[in-house]
């Protein structure tokens, strides 16, 4: 066994259907507490199969689904796989917003045979969009060209991994998916 080998069997791996530092680092920080052994997050490059801009929660679901489905079949060795989707819809209240919809896909092993696969599927905090032309747009349709527009948003309160974090966690702490700690 190899040395990467022996290192990830000690620890545990979560599998990120994205290689985006901002959900890299919410994705630790959201996990961090939950476990006395260290968290490997290994971000995944997989396609969304949705556009760059998502619009409406049935897109955005869908494209955290995919995420976290190539992040498992990319990283069989993950016990998580996680796909984060941020996309644009307009609420209950017919204001438009940004939420991220993050899908958690849970593999169990005995004797290397998969015995199950638990879906949670959760929502962060909606962020409301400005719409009075003070936030530029991206290329791809995307309502805003910043990489974290909520930092900007939240006059500097809250950026978009603690959008993330603070989800993740919430999941966690309501037990909606548990962790096993590696053999």
């Amino acid at each position: 066994m190899s040395s990467s080998s022996e290192e990830l069997t000690s620890r545990l791996v979560v599998a990120l259907g994205s290689a985006s530092i901002i959900k890299i680092g919410a994705v630790e920080e959201g996990l961090g507490t939950i476990s006395q052994q260290p968290i490997i997050v290994k971000g995944i490059d997989v396609a969304s199969g949705v556009p760059p801009q998502p619009k409406g929660r049935d897109e955005t679901q869908r494209g955290a689904y995919n995420r976290a489905e190539g992040a498992l079949t990319a990283f069989p060795e993950a016990i998580l796989a996680i796909g984060i989707e941020n996309g644009m819809y307009e609420n209950v209240n017919g204001v438009l917003v940004d939420a991220a919809c993050i899908v958690f896909l849970y593999r169990r092993h005995d004797d290397d045979e998969e015995k199950r696969i638990v879906t949670v599927v959760a929502w962060s905090d909606e962020l409301v969009i400005p719409v009075d032309g003070t936030m530029a747009p991206g290329p791809n349709g995307e309502w805003s060209y910043l990489k974290d527009p909520h930092i900007v948003v939240t006059n500097g309160v809250r950026n978009r991994k603690a959008f993330l974090a603070d989800t993740i966690r919430a999941v966690i702490e309501r037990r909606e998916i548990m962790i096993e700690e590696a053999p």
